[in-house]
């Protein structure tokens, strides 16, 4: 271990009480970089592909601010970033093949020549960003991509999908963005991106997109781990269950079973000032009073900042049975909080999900209760769009698109760390 990375783990009660049956346990993973770990800014540092929807509803206003924001990108890499820039509608044109960031203004001349014409098929752009970027795909530099759209994609779905598992084989994660006036499906942009090891953004109006490419080339800039990937290590009848990226934002992350009793999850890129918060729920098996080691957390990154690979850092996780029930009843108001928001993103993700589906009863239901939970978290403005959309399920069956796609992001923040 060389130090770059930090991992703590602590669990929601301080102990488990003796039981014939199995229990459930919340486990908070922090991962947070240190000193050791330069950000990557100053350097050759950035490996950068954005992605633009040119399809025919982006005319006017949004594809105005979008060639603003793609400019603003220009003005924030150094010409030791590497850059390129794909533009889609059912094809794909690369307008800035990659390279150094050496004449900004021949650059910028290109983004303004944007022309909207056609349809969305999303694979298009996807596939050539990644020919692209894997011209200087390197540990040592951040490699990222940037997707905006503005529609629903053309009967490419499963591409996309198959893309986006590419792009988190290569330690390329996906930032992708959805302008709120569009048609665009929020839960399939959010399966995009987190299968890469990524995230999604709803633009809630074209103007703010310059500030949010902005935030994002900073974030790279800022980067101190890249090719995150956790591993936890269950003891025989440690069962798990899911688990859920919390901190920036809540992300529910698939994880794949490599052993009979291991399971692994892609985290991607860690930034300096935000680290990474993990949630593991996992059911632990029946035990005598003591103390057992359950689980053990291993993360093995790369630190492009050092050009160094392959470091990793770990933590035992221990559980402490009791046949006092006292300390059983002691959980951690943290990490509680924490669990209490996530539900509440859950409950509202599943309503909205339901109720495209055509389910009405059940999504009316969770988002009500979605809406309880808002309450008591003290999110009113939250919980008052959540009854909202819960009365327009009632009366017409469906729920504004917009607000669904704002919503589903902004239950996304309520972990987040101003």
């Amino acid at each position: 271990m060389s130090g770059e990375l930090t991992l703590t783990a602590k669990l929601h009660r301080k102990a488990y009480q003796t039981m014939p049956s199995p229990q459930q346990a919340y486990i908070l993973l922090d991962a947070i970089p240190t000193a050791a770990a330069p950000s990557a800014g100053g350097g050759p540092a950035l490996n950068f592909s954005l992605v633009l929807d040119r399809s025919g509803s982006m005319a006017g206003e949004k594809l105005r601010q979008l060639k603003a924001a793609a400019k603003l990108v220009v003005d924030r890499l150094t010409p030791s970033d590497f850059l390129s820039i794909v533009i889609f509608d059912e094809t794909a044109d690369v307008i800035i093949p990659a390279g150094t960031v050496q004449d900004k203004n021949a650059l910028k001349q290109k983004i303004d020549s944007i022309q909207e014409r056609g349809g969305t098929k999303m694979s298009t752009g996807m596939q050539a960003a990644l020919q692209e970027l894997q011209r200087n795909l390197s540990p040592s530099l951040v490699n990222r991509m940037l997707l905006l759209t503005d529609g629903r994609t053309w009967e490419d779905v499963p591409q996309c999908l198959q893309l986006a598992d590419q792009y988190r084989s290569l330690g390329v994660p996906l930032a992708v963005l959805g302008f709120a006036e569009g048609d665009w499906d929020p839960a399939f942009l959010e399966d995009l991106a987190q299968r890469s090891g990524g995230d999604w953004i709803a633009v809630d109006t074209p103007d703010k997109a310059g500030a949010i490419f902005e935030n994002l080339v900073q974030e790279m800039q800022g980067t101190a781990i890249t090719n995150a990937t956790l591993t936890l290590r269950l003891i025989p009848g440690v069962t798990p269950r899911t688990v859920w990226r919390v901190t920036p934002l809540i992300s529910r992350l698939g994880h794949r079973e490599i052993s009979e009793r291991d399971i692994q999850v892609f985290l991607g890129d860690i930034q300096h000032g935000k680290g990474q918060s993990i949630l593991a729920d996992v059911l632990l098996p029946p035990r005598q009073a003591g103390t057992y080691r359950m689980l053990h957390a291993d993360i093995v990154y790369d630190v492009p900042g050092n050009q160094i690979t392959g470091q990793r850092v770990a933590a035992d996780i221990l559980v402490e049975y009791t046949d006092d029930a006292m300390p059983a009843q002691q959980l951690d108001p943290q990490i509680m909080n924490i669990v209490e928001r996530v539900v509440a993103h859950k409950l509202q993700t599943q309503a909205l999900d339901e109720a495209q589906a055509g389910d009405v009863q059940r999504a009316t239901q969770r988002l009500r209760a979605a809406a309880t939970r808002l309450l008591d978290l003290g999110e009113d403005e939250l919980a008052q769009q959540a009854q909202e959309q819960a009365a327009n399920l009632e009366q017409s069956g469906q729920v504004d698109p917009a607000a669904a796609q704002q919503m589903r992001y902004k239950t996304k923040k309520l972990t987040a760390v101003e």
